[in-house]
């Protein structure tokens, strides 16, 4: 019997930085300047004409769950394997490749609401992100909740706008 361990953040990050490396050439408006310790990299980015600070993550959500948006090293564009959240910089999905807007969010992620009964886990992270940058439309669904379900939404928000107890994450 095999016994299967499960795979850590670190190792995840690790398969996503590798992953990027590999799938660079794919990215003609991207140009690898530096690379950093702790999975970070400087990156050129063509279309734009500027140099961006990118950290790699395994999926765009622990952009919020590690608080990031709350640090004072700000980064401008996260690589990530899977885009599952809002986020106000740049996103790099290596599942697509495909590169998101500021705020922009996979299609497949979000369903009018007449055609769900419950959110997803998904959608939920979705949502959550929307309300943590400030999106109208987040804002304007929120209040046509009941009062229990938005005081749960606003109380998630309000977690990932804090930061986390303990010693602080290293990038």
């Amino acid at each position: 019997m095999v016994v299967q361990h499960p795979i850590s953040e670190r190792q995840k990050r690790q398969a996503v930085m590798q992953q990027f490396e590999l799938q660079l050439p794919r990215f003609p408006a991207l140009e690898l300047l530096e690379r950093f310790t702790n999975y970070r990299y400087r990156l050129h980015d063509h279309a734009r004409g500027v140099d961006v600070l990118a950290t790699v993550l395994s999926t765009s959500f622990d952009f919020y769950a590690y608080r990031l948006n709350l640090h004072k090293q700000k980064v401008g564009m996260v690589i990530c394997q899977h885009h599952n959240a809002a986020l106000p910089l740049w996103v790099l999905e290596l599942d697509t490749a495909m590169l998101y807007h500021p705020a922009a969010v996979r299609d497949d992620l979000t369903r009018p609401r007449e055609q769900r009964k419950k959110r997803t886990q998904e959608e939920v992270r979705v949502f959550v992100s929307q309300l943590v940058i400030g999106i109208d439309s987040a804002y304007d669904e929120l209040q046509s909740m009941p009062e229990r379900t938005r005081q749960r939404y606003l109380a998630m928000r309000t977690e990932y706008l804090r930061p986390r107890i303990g010693r602080p994450w290293a990038s």
